[in-house]
């Protein structure tokens, strides 16, 4: 039985043309975008993050988790602790958050392991609350309100080296899960996703697939976590554990396009940018994301970066094919 549906086998084939726009799309903005936008743009590539380790784990293997701040919240936490308690570098904090992150994803997991569907959804939705509260209990550091920490190192105010810097990350952790995406782990991440059942009968080990996909995902979410908690200069429930993060996660994976990996990250950057310059609504601004949203699943139901790509790159490469091709 053939468990790898052809659709999936060359799924998104100019993921390295669009992140290679991206790249030289900050090469340019930072010598000429202006404080505020590379400010902007600073947060839409750590928010790229957050949707980009969801699409890893919800959009390739189809395991729908609506409690992704779990691993930011254990990736900004740890960092942030490992800072103030060891004085350990900015660069290993954050990688030893995403090992924290990811340490947790595979707890998750093994409870979460028989489960599908909306029992997957609401175990992982539990355990983020369950985190949030007992951080707030716990009051490990905290200072003023509860379960916030600062007096960490953070990144600074240089506007366009934190640019640079949240740019090459979202960028080098994209390539290596596109290079993930299209090698068999990927490709039997997509079998589970179609049919687990399938692709179990196909003598695949779903359940330690799946137990990979939520240690890959928490480790990218954690890595994403501990870098917001030093670029903001400070970790609490309301910036890293909050519920809201692991919604923008699925909206901006569903509208730009799940299990491509540069769909979420365009989907994130598309809400950051309409967010931020629809500031001046004021309440109106997140009845207009809505409505944006809902349009953008309404005319374009595989995100707008994949529908771009079917019908207007596609149709294009094909006719220079055809060109090309002898008669």
């Amino acid at each position: 039985m053939n468990v790898f549906p052809k659709k999936h086998r060359a799924r998104f084939p100019d993921e390295y043309l669009w992140l290679l726009l991206v790249a030289l799309a900050a090469v340019v903005l930072v010598q000429r975008g202006s404080f505020n936008l590379l400010s902007i743009l600073t947060l839409a590539n750590i928010w790229a993050i957050f949707a980009i380790s969801w699409d890893i784990l919800s959009g390739f293997t189809g395991q729908i988790s609506f409690g992704h701040a779990l691993f930011i919240g254990l990736g900004g936490y740890v960092s942030a602790l490992c800072s103030i308690w060891f004085g350990w570098p900015i660069p290993v904090t954050i990688l030893v958050g995403g090992v924290a992150a990811s340490v947790g994803g595979v707890l998750l997991s093994l409870p979460a392991m028989r489960l599908r569907g909306p029992y997957l959804s609401l175990v992982t939705l539990v355990a983020a609350l369950v985190t949030e509260r007992v951080i707030r209990l716990l009051k490990i550091e905290s200072s003023g309100a509860e379960g916030t920490i600062i007096g960490f190192s953070n990144l600074g105010f240089d506007f366009q080296r934190n640019f640079l810097t949240s740019t090459a990350l979202v960028l080098g952790v994209a390539v290596v899960l596109v290079i993930l995406g299209r090698s068999r782990i990927g490709k039997i991440f997509g079998a589970i996703r179609e049919s687990e059942e399938a692709a179990a009968a196909a003598g695949i080990n779903t359940a330690k697939f799946k137990l990979l996909a939520f240690a890959i995902s928490g480790f990218v979410g954690g890595v994403g976590g501990g870098f917001y908690a030093h670029y903001l200069g400070s970790v609490s429930p309301a910036s890293h554990l909050v519920l809201d993060i692991s919604v923008f996660c699925i909206v901006a994976a569903v509208i730009g396009g799940m299990g491509t990996i540069v769909g979420p990250l365009a989907g994130a950057y598309l809400y950051i940018l309409v967010q931020e310059y629809f500031r001046s609504l004021g309440s109106w601004r997140f009845l207009s994301l809505t409505v944006i949203a809902l349009a953008i699943l309404y005319f374009l139901p595989r995100g707008f970066l994949s529908e771009l790509r079917v019908r207007v790159l596609a149709p294009l490469v094909r006719g220079k094919t055809s060109k090309g091709s002898p008669s």
